[in-house]
């Protein structure tokens, strides 16, 4: 069986180091190696036996004793004549080692630089508004590990908010735009049934033109709001683009629908050359005290997009009425795909809003949550029409996340890896007494545990990086590394193309940059990129050829 390169690099770190973890904003510690040892007596013995290692003199000696007790000590090489990776392998096959690791810088969790950040107690509970502290959505957690804004395929991922108005004017806030459409010609450009749709939709005067109203631009921003810009708020996702869409009649939400559904409906079709990869909604909206029977067009919609891949977030009543007794459009419409919030506080408790077992899926905070307000301002509101959207961008943000292989799933089998998300979310909350047995999940959204529910269905092992498919085609050598900004790669090309792309890859399979390099002959290359624009840490390093040849992976470490 033809074998793999799934992360060769990520396997050696993440197994032979007792699976240590790279944090996202980490760096090596040039020459240094942590040990546990079977014994104390075996130190002397050990650095003995290290002195050389492949026959080269390695300098090592005991800088650090971190725990006498359990024998572990922080050793000293020369880095400069033999590898970390080396001296880790060497040291892993010693029997008088236990365990061995690289040593790193810490990167600490910051909060974001927004101004209005501390008053977000939904994001990171402190107290501050008389709750109670850790109750919160974990966000800080979860941004350590993604902010969200494009796959591992580099989609651009929306989020399509359904609501009466929008001030897209508003600084903080990053709205979709309709490339594939010249504005104000008169003419459907892109051919998907909507004229001069470059703002989005409005399905009240058939325009991209939308009024300006408070309800809209706030769900916006807690789904959305830019993230550590030194402004106003953080949402959910930092990076994501909210695609704005109106409506005010249930005519007018069957066609809002209808137009989020074209644009996925043509990224599909098209790979991404025309349309938009909208993985969620949010209606923030509905009809109390109401059944699916009487809104059967309506309830349909979910299962329309689900089709498609994309996921409903929707907001229930509130009142406190049982949802599965009493109904409510759209929370209690039978679809899979759709998933139905409630409001909780800085308490946990549930606040005055809907429930039901089989209807309403969890909670999400709803109450005194500020977000963004028309013309660059910023206000607070209560409700389930602000705890949709939190669960709206957590699912924007777990695609975010997903590895190249997941995203290659998706792509085949959008409606049901959609349905694997849901499932993931739901699993993933907090458990809460004051949501058990009245909900589907008995919790409060995680976004933390959201976001690792959906590694642990696509671990490490399962993100393939390319297949090498010629093993003469590969990088000697990378150098400086670690790096600071410049990285030197060399390699050897056996096939004449003009170009090669060189790729960074993340610790998840993600695609972050993708750089081309002047090839023209067969034989050895050397070539530079700029490392420079990303974050401290680790990353794997692949070069592809014209006729889809890759090299082997390479480790590249940035500080």
């Amino acid at each position: 069986m033809t074998t793999k390169i799934t992360y060769l690099l990520i396997a050696l770190l993440l197994v032979v180091s007792s699976k240590f973890l790279y944090a996202q904003n980490s760096t090596i510690v040039p020459g240094n190696i942590i040990v546990m040892l079977h014994s104390e007596e075996a130190s002397n013995l050990l650095i003995a036996g290290l002195s050389h290692v492949n026959g080269v003199k390695t300098n090592v000696h005991l800088k650090a004793t971190l725990s006498k007790k359990m024998h572990i000590y922080l050793l000293e090489f020369d880095h400069l004549s033999v590898d970390h990776e080396l001296m880790l392998r060497t040291l892993l096959s010693n029997p008088l080692v236990k365990t061995a690791q690289l040593n790193h810088t810490i990167g600490y969790r910051n909060t974001p630089n927004d101004s209005l950040f501390s008053q977000q107690w939904s994001m990171y509970n402190t107290g501050q508004t008389g709750g109670t502290p850790g109750v919160d959505i974990d966000a800080l957690n979860a941004w350590n590990i993604t902010t969200g804004g494009l796959s591992a395929q580099g989609d651009t991922i929306v989020v399509a908010i359904v609501d009466g108005g929008f001030d897209l004017n508003h600084e903080d806030l990053n709205f979709w735009i309709n490339r594939h459409e010249i504005p104000n010609n008169g003419i459907d450009d892109d051919n998907n049934g909507y004229i001069d749709d470059y703002y989005g939709w409005n399905t009240e005067n058939q325009s991209d033109s939308f009024s300006i109203e408070t309800h809209g631009t706030h769900v916006c921003g807690i789904a959305g709001a830019k993230g550590n810009n030194n402004k106003g708020i953080a949402g959910v996702n930092w990076n994501v683009k909210i695609m704005p869409v109106a409506a005010s009649t249930v005519a007018n939400v069957i066609s809002a629908y209808g137009y989020i559904i074209e644009q996925r409906r043509q990224y599909n079709q098209t790979n991404g050359a025309k349309g938009a990869f909208v993985v969620a909604t949010n209606s923030s909206f509905g009809l109390d005290t109401t059944q699916p029977s009487a809104a059967p067009m309506w309830c349909a919609m979910y299962d329309s997009l689900g089709s498609v891949g994309v996921l409903s977030a929707a907001a229930t009543t509130n009142n406190n009425f049982n949802v599965d007794s009493v109904g409510d459009i759209p929370t209690a419409c039978p679809s899979n795909w759709l998933v139905t919030v409630t409001n909780t506080t800085d308490t946990d408790a549930k606040a005055t809003a809907g429930f039901g077992a089989t209807t309403i899926d969890l909670g999400a905070p709803g109450t005194s949550i500020i977000s963004t307000h028309p013309s660059n301002t910023y206000g607070v509101m209560s409700g389930t029409s602000v705890s949709s959207p939190q669960v709206a961008g957590a699912i924007a943000l777990m695609y975010s996340v997903g590895c190249y292989q997941f995203m290659e799933d998706y792509k085949k089998e959008p409606a049901g890896i959609a349905l694997m998300i849901k499932d993931s979310l739901l699993q993933a909350v907090d458990k809460t007494a004051s949501l058990q047995g009245i909900t589907v999940s008995g919790g409060r959204l995680n976004l933390y545990k959201a976001v690792n529910a959906l590694l642990k269905r696509y671990p490490n092992d399962h993100c393939n990086i390319l297949e090498r498919t010629n093993p003469a085609f590969e990088i000697i050598n990378t150098y400086p590394n670690p790096t600071s900004n410049l990285l030197n790669i060399v390699f050897n090309s056996v096939e004449n193309c003009a170009t090669v792309q060189a790729t960074i890859f993340n610790l998840f399979g993600q695609k972050l940059t993708t750089t081309s390099i002047a090839n023209n002959s067969e034989g050895l290359h050397n070539f530079t990129i700029e490392m420079g624009t990303l974050k401290g840490g680790v990353y794997l390093l692949q070069l592809c050829s014209c006729n889809n040849n890759t090299t082997n992976v390479i480790k590249v470490t940035v500080y």
